[in-house]
């Protein structure tokens, strides 16, 4: 019997290693586990997997994000073109209870909602833009943006266009093409 169990556990330690060396994720090995029919096989599976997927976390060779990590990620990289992940895409999360962000069946933002920390109007009249997120924006266009001393705008909603372009509405209702700096 313990032959046989040693015996079976190499073999279960084979195929999982194996079965790791072809994946594309690290908790494939773990899911494979779960087809094993006698227990302590499949206990002997799990543990295995499970230790070598917890030590490539910690090597830092994958990392779990949660969705609100996913989530915060996306808002903070909206606007940004990141050619050093170009092809890398997050997730479809489906949708989250945020009225200040809009994404398409994809999961894709589409309309971002902020809160303006600073508002200035600089060479040529363009607008430029700080969020209290720290994401700054600048006017590309020709549109000419006014807004009252008095009463400057308090918040924007920054849409996606065609081929990468973006508009920002601001909430006194100027509109205008803007593009992220940073």
């Amino acid at each position: 019997m313990r032959i046989t169990s040693l015996v079976s556990f190499a073999g279960i330690s084979l195929l999982a290693f194996q079965a790791s060396a072809q994946t594309s994720s690290p908790l494939d090995p773990i899911y494979a586990c779960a087809s094993i029919e006698a227990d302590n096989e499949r206990l002997a599976c799990y543990d295995q997997a499970v230790g070598r997927a917890q030590q490539a976390e910690k090597e830092g060779d994958f990392r779990t994000v949660t969705r609100d990590e996913a989530y915060e990620m996306q808002e903070e990289s909206f606007g940004l073109s990141l050619k050093s992940i170009t092809g890398f895409k997050l997730p479809s999360f489906g949708s989250k209870d945020d009225d200040r962000v809009k994404r398409n069946d994809e999961g894709e933002i589409t309309d971002l909602t902020l809160e303006i920390a600073d508002i200035s109007k600089q060479g040529y009249d363009k607008v430029y833009i700080t969020f209290a997120n720290g994401q700054r924006w600048y006017q590309t266009d020709s549109t000419y943006v006014r807004w009252s001393r008095k009463s400057k705008p308090t918040s924007a909603t920054i849409t996606t266009g065609a081929f990468g372009s973006y508009s920002i509405k601001l909430n006194t209702g100027e509109k205008f093409k803007a593009k992220r700096s940073e």
